[in-house]
C-alpha cells in the first residue's frame, strides 16, 4: 500500500467518532440493573451490589463483611481470597477498590455465588435471579429480616474497696482497667454494638451478680460476648510481663490456677456471698451449654490474643483456662483479659498512660470485630 494512501486512511480511523461503549450493568430479574466500573479487563461491581440479592454490606478496614444467606462472608481489597464458615475460597481476580469501595470481581456475582447457593440464586441469560431476597441477609434460623444488634458487656474488674493489685507506681488495677473498658466501651458504640458496663464507676460488683447482668442485657439475643478486664500480677520477687487471655475450664498449670485465685480472692470484698439465682432447669441447660461456650469463649480467646500481639510491647502468653468466678453462669461466649503485668514496673507505666490504654481498647474492639466477623454463622446455632 502507497504511503500516501496508508496515511489517509489512518487520518480517517482516527478522525472517526469512536463507537460508544455499553454502561457496565448487574442486573436482576427484578429490573435492578447495579453500575459497574472496570478493573483492568473485567468488571466489578461494589459491594453494595448484595443489596439488591437481599444482602447487606458492612465495610471494615481490611475490605467487607457481606452478610447474605445466613452466612457472612469476608472480603479483603488486593485479595482474591473469600471466607466463609471458616472456609476459604479463590476468585480469578483480587478485589480491588473503585469510587472509594471495595469492588468485587464479576465472577463473584455470576458464577461463585449461583455454584455456592444454587437454590438461591441463579444466573441465566446476562440475569441473576434470587429466591426470596428479603430473607437473604437474615441468619437462616432466624425469624426476622433485619440482623438484631450485637450486644457486647464489658466487665471492669474489681472496684470500690477491691483496689485489685497495685503497681509499683501506686497505679490501682481497679482504676486502670475501668479506664481501658470504658474507652473499649466508646469504640465498640461507635461501630453500632450495643454496649453495658457492670460497672461505670469505683464501685464494688460481686463477682457472681457480673454475668448474671450479662445475662439479663443479652436477653434472647443469641449475639453476645462478655469481656472481662483486669491486670495480672505476679508475686513479689517473681518478674513477668505480656498479656494472657483465659476462658472458663478447668485449669491444667499451677500458673493458671494462681491467676485464677488471686481473681478470685475479690469474693473476700462482698459483705455476703451472691446467692445462686438458678433454678433446676437453668443448670441442666448451662451443662447442656458448657461444651458449644467453651469452644466459643476459646475462639475468642485466640482472636484477642492475635490482636494484641500486632502492638503489645510484652510477650504473648496464650489463651489459657482456669475457674474463674466471674465468668461462671455467662451465656454467652465469655473471656477474662489481662492485658499486662501491673507488677512490672515497666508494663505498670505503660498502664498509667493515656496512649497505651486506648491502643489496649482498640486492640480488643479489633477482636470483637474479627470475632463477630468469623463467627456470624454461630449464632442460629448457638444454644438459647
Amino acid at each position: 500500500m502507497k504511503p500516501a494512501l496508508l496515511a489517509t486512511l489512518l487520518g480517517a480511523l482516527l478522525a472517526a467518532p469512536a463507537l460508544a461503549q455499553e454502561p457496565l450493568r448487574l442486573r436482576y430479574a427484578d429490573g435492578t440493573a447495579v453500575a459497574g466500573h472496570l478493573a483492568g479487563d473485567s468488571a466489578c461491581y461494589s459491594v453494595s451490589a448484595v443489596e439488591a440479592a437481599g444482602g447487606r454490606a458492612i465495610l471494615s478496614d481490611a475490605g467487607a463483611r457481606l452478610l447474605l444467606f445466613g452466612d457472612t462472608i469476608e472480603l479483603q481489597t488486593t485479595s482474591p481470597f473469600l471466607k466463609v464458615r471458616g472456609e476459604l475460597a479463590q476468585l480469578a481476580l483480587p478485589v480491588t477498590v473503585a469510587a472509594g469501595e471495595p469492588c468485587i470481581p464479576e465472577q463473584f456475582f455470576v458464577q461463585w455465588l449461583p455454584a455456592r447457593y444454587p437454590e438461591r440464586i441463579s444466573y441465566r441469560d446476562g440475569v441473576l435471579y434470587v429466591t426470596n431476597p428479603a430473607a437473604a441477609a437474615a441468619p437462616a434460623a432466624a425469624g426476622a429480616a433485619r440482623p438484631q444488634p450485637r450486644v457486647v458487656v464489658i466487665d471492669p474488674g474489681h472496684g470500690g474497696p477491691d483496689t485489685g493489685r497495685v503497681g509499683p507506681n501506686g497505679v490501682a488495677e481497679k482504676d486502670v482497667v475501668l479506664s481501658i473498658s470504658q474507652r473499649l466501651a466508646g469504640l465498640l458504640r461507635a461501630r453500632g454494638y450495643e454496649v453495658y458496663l457492670t460497672r461505670t464507676r469505683d464501685t464494688l460488683i460481686a463477682l457472681g451478680d457480673r454475668p448474671r447482668l450479662a445475662n439479663r442485657w443479652k436477653g434472647e439475643r443469641p449475639g453476645a460476648l462478655f469481656l472481662s478486664i483486669h491486670a495480672n500480677a505476679t508475686p513479689r520477687r517473681q518478674q513477668a510481663q505480656g498479656f494472657e487471655t483465659f476462658f472458663l475450664s478447668e485449669a491444667r498449670t499451677d500458673d493458671e490456677r494462681r491467676v485464677a485465685e488471686m481473681e478470685n480472692a475479690s469474693v473476700a470484698f462482698e459483705e455476703k456471698a451472691s446467692p445462686s439465682q438458678s433454678s433446676d432447669l437453668e443448670q441442666l441447660l448451662n451443662g447442656l451449654r458448657n461444651d458449644f461456650y467453651a469452644r466459643a469463649s476459646n475462639d475468642l480467646a485466640g482472636v484477642i490474643q492475635d490482636r494484641m500481639a500486632t502492638f503489645h510491647p510484652g510477650p504473648d502468653r496464650g489463651v489459657k483456662r482456669a475457674g474463674f468466678r466471674v465468668l461462671v453462669g455467662a451465656i454467652m461466649p465469655a473471656v477474662l483479659v489481662e492485658v499486662a503485668f501491673i507488677s512490672d514496673r515497666q508494663e505498670a507505666r505503660a498502664l498509667a498512660r493515656a496512649a497505651f490504654q486506648q491502643q489496649l481498647a482498640e486492640g480488643i474492639a479489633g477482636a470483637v470485630d474479627a470475632y463477630f466477623a468469623q463467627h456470624e454463622h454461630l449464632w442460629a446455632e448457638s444454644p438459647r
